[in-house]
């Protein structure tokens, strides 16, 4: 495929299609027909042009800190009056989710080669810092450096692995890198061990971090560029802002202290304990409900969610029915909820196992064969005695009926949460896949009864365009994107306002060359509140319309925008061209140099690169880059 860098003219939007990662390069990848005219598909909400459109309402709650308003103040604040629970949670695995990397507490430098995307990777210590190094695989006894980088936080307690962020332009990106518990190793970080895969570009924002940390923010509106005010989860994550707690007790007598229970319930703080089941289990859910899709509340963001407040305040989640397909559930939340253990019970929930103050290996075997004994017998277990001594000496009743089974995550394993009789062979029958695939129907996880039809139209839409992105099956996606664009179509003629709305939109208008795409990014970008990733591709979708018209002043500086909000190599090849385009030969080299250095797998890009320092007569330059044109 030609470089882009080096188009006589410029062509359709699409020519940029094999330069995408990031946000629009799962959609943006698929040749698509036209789209106009489908029938929409069943269940479609039906607003009328009279709805008031509101934005949906957050739930009253006697806990006085559920409000947006009420500060946060730290998990170190908590310390003074709760050490005790404090220390106990800290050695648990959401105690230890993030940090900052300590050299004493981290595995053995090592290295490793990575045959399919030919590369060499090495992990070593210097100048008192970690460093991810990533180096060509090439047979030459010198080494052809690509990338390296020194690490600054650890994600992950470390009982299964231990995966890195490092900060590259300012930007927090993943490394490739991961440690393994397992096999004490250092390997391809998950989704990575393939050929082209991501090295140190995958882009580290709220999204991820939502479930991460405990509290960060994206710096001026951007999708990566992150400050990080709580690394590992906290006491506020499950208890909500602490503030008024915090003055509550700040005068309490000398002596006195705020663990001991009393018969009044604080209000200025939430305890999970007076919640009911559905509110207590929606502080787990912010994180360990991964459903098909899950769209954010209009004019709401993830953080909004307070505990002690419904999770359909701030997100709506979806599951896929497919008819023709077995039921596969991965998440602990859906697993649950499909048990006839939980629904036939008005008090299990998470925290019948899990306690959140206390290690895994404490918290688990008797208390939770005692949880079952509660309700079932003992003498009625139908496996024979022998077999149980030889499966759990305990008699652990999850052995059997919560077994380990695999994740889509390379080497790890977590515990099944359908409660029930499980298959007891070790590899189950591979389930037929059907020879004409049909597309499942989207329904909500919980009831959203009391969101108006419009914000289901918009919820239901993004939904589906979230299920188009993860869709493997090209036809599937297509008719994921169909009704994407149905419903959206629908919610924004209605008269919706929402920049989400608009740049899904714009996104799916740009894929599908319907045209006028910009307008509606424009659109979105009128809101304040617009998220980073909304924000990046509203810019993205400006910067192609004022480059596929040609107007190059205009497409640098949409550019310049959006190179302020997220790094990837695609926005600067199109801000290279640009500059090539009015003659500014300086800085359309240093926009080479800039994608080069965030993806050194621009094979052709180093090729131009060499050929510009050649021409300058700087040969160390040039072959510099000719040794990094390798395939």
């Amino acid at each position: 495929m030609n470089d882009p860098s080096r188009r006589g003219s410029v062509k359709s939007p699409h020519q940029w299609h094999w330069w995408l990662s990031g946000s629009l390069a799962v959609v943006a990848i698929v040749a698509l027909g036209v789209w106009a005219g489908r029938t929409p598909p069943l269940d479609t909400p039906h607003p009328t042009a009279s709805d008031v459109f509101p934005l949906p309402p957050v739930s009253e709650s006697p806990f006085l800190n559920t409000k947006l308003d009420v500060a946060y103040v730290g998990s170190e604040a908590c310390r003074t009056c709760h050490a005790e629970h404090d220390a106990a949670f800290r050695h648990t695995s959401m105690g230890r989710s993030m940090a900052e990397v300590d050299l004493a507490l981290e595995p053995p430098d090592g290295h490793f080669e990575h045959p399919l995307s030919k590369r060499r990777y090495e992990v070593r210590r210097q100048a008192e810092q970690m460093w991810h190094r990533e180096l060509l695989l090439v047979d030459d006894p010198s080494e052809v450096l690509l990338a390296e980088f020194p690490v600054k936080y650890v994600v992950g307690s470390g009982h299964y692995s231990r995966t890195y962020l490092v900060e590259a332009d300012g930007f927090l990106v993943e490394s490739p890198i991961t440690w393994y518990a397992s096999r004490k190793a250092w390997g391809m970080s998950p989704g990575y061990d393939v050929p082209d895969h991501a090295a140190f570009v995958r882009p580290i924002g709220e999204g991820c971090l939502t479930c991460h940390a405990s509290r960060a923010d994206a710096v001026e509106g951007s999708l990566h560029r992150m400050e990080i005010l709580e690394a590992a989860i906290g006491c506020e994550r499950c208890h909500g802002p602490g503030a008024l707690h915090v003055e509550r007790h700040r005068h309490r007598p000398a002596g006195s202290t705020t663990s001991a229970r009393g018969s009044e319930v604080d209000h200025t703080i939430v305890n999970p304990e007076h919640l009911p089941r559905e509110l207590a289990e929606a502080i787990c859910q912010q994180c360990h409900l991964r459903s098909a899709a899950m769209v954010t509340q209009r004019g709401r963001q993830l953080t909004d969610y307070r505990p002690g407040l419904p999770r359909e305040d701030s997100r709506l989640d979806y599951w896929l029915d497919e008819s023709d397909k077995p039921m596969t559930v991965v998440g602990h939340v859906e697993q649950l909820h499909l048990s006839r253990c939980y629904q036939n019970s008005k008090t299990l929930s998470c925290m019948t196992c899990h306690q959140p103050h206390a290690l895994e290996r404490e918290s688990n075997s008797s208390n939770h064969s005692a949880a079952c004994l509660s309700c079932h017998q003992p003498e009625k277990c139908r496996v024979d005695e022998s077999k149980r001594q030889r499966l759990s000496p305990d008699n652990d009743c999850i052995v059997c009926h919560m077994p380990r089974s695999d994740t889509e995550i390379p080497h790890l394993t977590f515990t099944h949460h359908r409660i029930g009789v499980h298959p007891t062979s070790e590899q189950p029958a591979p389930a037929t896949k059907p020879q004409h695939p049909q597309p499942g129907v989207l329904r909500p996880f919980f009831d959203v009864s009391r969101v108006n039809s419009v914000d289901q139209l918009r919820s239901l839409g993004l939904a589906y365009l979230e299920t188009a992105n993860r869709e493997k099956e090209a036809l599937l996606a297509d008719q994921y994107r169909d009704r994407a664009l149905t419903y959206l179509s629908q919610a924004h003629a209605i008269g919706l306002e929402d920049p989400m709305l608009d740049t899904a939109l714009g996104r799916l208008r740009f894929i599908l060359k319907l045209g006028d795409y910009q307008s509606l990014a424009e659109r979105a970008l009128k809101h304040e509140d617009i998220a980073g990733q909304d924000r990046s591709d509203a810019w993205y979708l400006i910067a192609d319309a004022h480059l596929s018209a040609g107007r190059y002043p205009e497409a640098v500086s949409a550019l310049h925008r959006l190179t302020a909000l997220r790094r990837q190599h695609v926005d600067w090849m199109m801000l290279a061209d640009c500059e090539r385009k009015l003659g500014n030969e300086a800085a359309h080299k240093v926009a080479l140099l800039t994608a080069v250095r965030i993806n050194p797998r621009l094979w052709k890009v180093h090729q131009r690169l060499a050929e510009l320092f050649r021409a300058e007569g700087d040969s160390q330059q040039a072959e510099w880059h000719e040794r990094r044109a390798v395939r």
